[in-house]
């Protein structure tokens, strides 16, 4: 191949993904600007017409789950139920929504500082648990030191946290043991108090935990404590029977529930009584670039970020709008995007393997590149390798986007954005990959929930 291209030889981790059909998957936490006079991730719209509630009925909200709780201690994993848990009872120090925006709920500031050595946290003391204490300083210390001395899901990103220091009453240090892109996600981790006086652990949610059925209803009371208001009564989460969507329709006795969106969408489309949501998730689909001919990289990635080259490769995933989120609101990778040109170049040769929709991508690219007068030659990855030393101009991957960070990436985003107000966090790290473009975001693997039309959802989806 008589490519104008310098080639480097460069480590890339290949996660070969198996695409296994699922009834149902877990939700994870975390959407919204406004397109075509609706929501992104607004999927379908309901109809409260077709709403049929009892008055005793429009009193509570009920939370269908397709993984029941099975014990008292639902803030150690995270999972389906606490994707509701965390905005409802267990908040987090700030809330990382599936925008990229970053909303503080128990902190008013975080700063990262010291080149992403430490953050400072100063917490929003006028907030209480449901118990009337107010939120401190040691709590919260508290609350982290029982994560990290227990086995939960959080245990990789607490593993991390080097030490916590108490400023003042409302201010909490944080050291880490090096910097990390993913230590903001720290402070997404459910704040939790333990009074001897309760059955259940607290938290400064508008609502508090008032019962736990192992395998049944987890229900939830208003917690007299919050500013926030509670709409409901009772908010009540409960395992689903899927088998009959269509008469879950019917009755309606469910507010909010997570399901397949490739079986079950026609049945509930069909009812119009629900608002249909999509969520994204962190897998996705990417291009990998190995050329340092920047305008190159820019010129690829102006091909392949179109919605119809997004519509003629991929299925059942949606549209990514940034590098880290597929709702990113601007500035994003998109319109951060630089103008490019193939001047130059011949042809470029593309690896990937064979997992989902990886062959589309090629195909699309190929004929894309080739109208141009660039001839595009593919190299097949080997399946069963986990890590391969890939001399291609271009990758396609897919898998989570953590996997393909380079080692130094965490330390030079935080040299460059240092005494970082975390608000600001994840469009600085948008920024930081757009400016480099060795990665074009593609896909992203998404969720879909039915909610019920006419009815508060409580932001579960805002």
């Amino acid at each position: 191949m008589d490519a104008m291209i310098k080639k480097v030889s460069k480590k890339v981790k290949i996660l070969i993904a198996v695409c296994v059909a699922v009834v149902l998957c877990t939700a994870a936490a975390t959407a919204l600007t406004l397109a075509f006079s609706r929501q992104y991730n607004l999927v379908f719209k309901g109809h409260s017409t077709s709403v049929s509630l009892s008055r005793e009925r429009k009193k509570d909200f009920y939370i269908g789950l397709s993984s029941a709780i099975a014990d008292d201690k639902p803030y150690m994993s995270d999972s389906e139920a606490m994707f509701y848990l965390r905005q409802l009872v267990y908040q987090p120090l700030v809330k990382i929504n599936n925008d990229g925006t970053l909303e503080y709920k128990n902190a008013s500031k975080i700063i990262f500082t010291d080149n992403g050595a430490q953050a400072k946290v100063t917490l929003n003391s006028k907030i209480k648990f449901s118990n009337g204490e107010k939120l401190s300083a040691d709590a919260v210390i508290d609350s982290y030191n029982f994560f990290i001395n227990h086995e939960t899901d959080y245990n990789g990103l607490l593993n991390n946290v080097a030490s916590m220091e108490k400023a003042d009453d409302k201010t909490v240090i944080f050291h880490f043991k090096a910097p990390n892109i993913d230590n903001i996600k720290i402070f997404n981790i459910p704040v939790v108090l333990f009074d001897d006086s309760s059955s259940y652990a607290l938290g400064t949610g508008r609502y508090k935990v008032d019962s736990i059925v192992y395998y049944g209803d987890m229900i939830l009371l208003k917690n007299e404590y919050s500013k926030e208001k509670a709409k409901y009564k009772r908010v009540l989460l409960r395992p689903m029977d899927y088998t009959t969507v269509s008469s879950l329709n019917e009755i309606q006795n469910f507010d909010v529930f997570l399901f397949n969106k490739g079986s079950q969408s026609d049945a509930i489309k069909d009812s119009k009584a629900y608002n249909i949501y999509e969520m994204s998730e962190d897998y996705g689909s990417y291009l990998l670039y190995n050329t340092d001919n920047a305008s190159l990289k820019n010129a690829v990635s102006s091909l392949v970020s179109t919605k119809e080259f997004f519509e003629a490769t991929q299925d059942n995933s949606v549209y990514s709008e940034g590098m880290l989120f597929a709702y990113m609101k601007k500035p994003n990778y998109h319109s951060m995007l630089k103008d490019g040109s193939f001047s130059g170049v011949k042809g470029i040769s593309v690896a990937y393997g064979y997992e989902g929709g990886a062959h589309s991508v090629y195909l699309a690219l190929s004929d894309s590149l080739e109208s141009l007068g660039v001839i595009c030659t593919p190299a097949m990855l080997d399946l069963y390798e986990t890590q391969e030393s890939v001399d291609s101009d271009i990758v396609i991957y897919n898998g989570r986007f953590k996997e393909i960070l380079s080692s130094d990436d965490s330390e030079k985003f935080f040299q460059k954005f240092d005494d970082m107000n975390c608000e600001d966090y994840y469009f600085n790290l948008e920024k930081y990959f757009a400016d480099k473009n060795e990665i074009t975001p593609l896909a992203k693997e998404s969720v879909w929930y039915a909610s019920l039309a006419g009815r508060d959802n409580l932001g579960l989806f805002d």
